[in-house]
């Protein structure tokens, strides 16, 4: 019996949305993850197959098309995965009975604010990924009330191989393994977020029946530049790396200086809130890299 499909699921969240789900009562077989040759979410009729054919008590969707920067020139593409599928997606899980989890992303948040976004502020999506996403996340809740949308940032983790694109740590790790010169903006805060614990957040909201927009990231913020300095400064190679701003960086799609979350909902709900940003840096490193000793700026 599969009691949770994840489409898109051979990306990070999806393999630690595997990797956690015994921790909360659940048999790995019991949680089937679907790529994209399984079941294309832009393809309805595949869709509704594949909701008919294990009768899923939840489907998780993780699929996204990125990176942002493409979505600037390629926003068809965006919004048919990141809105329309979704949307579609949405209503299939209606019809079959099914409760939807959508992830979204701290990119849908824009203006001036410099504190923790809540799921009460209203989003300003700067980007076409954003206004994309945004519309899935209206799309998704607009289909059910039992649907849930969780809001994250900045995610990292292990996906299979071959699926999805690294996340940034791993490549700021392969530049300072390599002693490259690398710049990295210090205007841009986030709130970044290792997929284990994400996952771990999901299953919780699920147990405890969560419905609406759910924020789910790690507790604390970053600049972008902070967090190549803290990959930097584990190789010992700090000397090449340089602060730069977005303007002189100049991405083609725009984003906010200020996106870190907070995530008050689910702390009302289950109870408890997510670990502290360096604490999921340090058990990443140790799990993934434990070959690698803090070493300081300095030497």
């Amino acid at each position: 019996m599969v009691d949770v499909l994840i489409f898109g699921g051979l990306g990070q969240v999806g393999e630690a949305l595997v990797a956690t789900a015994a921790e909360f009562g659940r048999e790995a077989e019991t949680v089937l993850q679907l790529g994209r040759a399984d079941a294309d979410i832009t393809d309805p009729e595949a869709v509704a197959a594949v909701l008919a054919e294990h009768k899923p008590i939840v489907a998780i969707n993780c699929a996204v098309f990125q990176p942002v920067d493409l979505c600037e020139s390629e926003p068809g593409a965006a919004f048919a995965v990141n809105a329309t599928a979704a949307g579609e997606l949405a209503q299939a899980c209606r019809r079959a009975g099914t409760r939807l989890v959508h992830l979204s992303t701290d990119y849908v948040f824009g203006g001036v604010l410099r504190k923790p976004r809540t799921e009460e502020d209203i989003p300003a999506p700067p980007s076409i990924y954003a206004v994309s996403k945004l519309a899935g996340e209206h799309l998704v809740l607009a289909a059910s009330p039992t649907h849930m949308v969780v809001r994250t940032s900045g995610v990292y983790g292990t996906a299979r191989e071959g699926h999805g694109t690294a996340p940034f740590i791993e490549r700021m790790l392969e530049r300072a393994q390599a002693k490259m010169g690398t710049q990295v903006v210090t205007d841009q805060v986030i709130s970044p977020t290792f997929a284990e614990d994400l996952a771990r957040a999901i299953w919780d909201l699920l147990r405890c029946g969560g419905t609406g927009v759910f924020h789910a990231a790690n507790r604390g913020e970053m600049s972008w530049f902070e967090l190549a300095e803290y990959v930097f400064d584990k190789v010992g190679t700090r000397r090449f790396l340089a602060p730069t701003t977005a303007a002189e960086h100049g991405a083609p799609a725009p984003r906010s200086a200020y996106t870190a979350l907070d995530n008050r909902r689910l702390r009302r709900l289950v109870g408890t809130d997510m670990p502290p940003i360096r604490d999921a840096l340090e058990r990443y490193f140790a799990a993934r890299h434990g070959e690698l000793q803090t070493v300081s700026a300095s030497e």
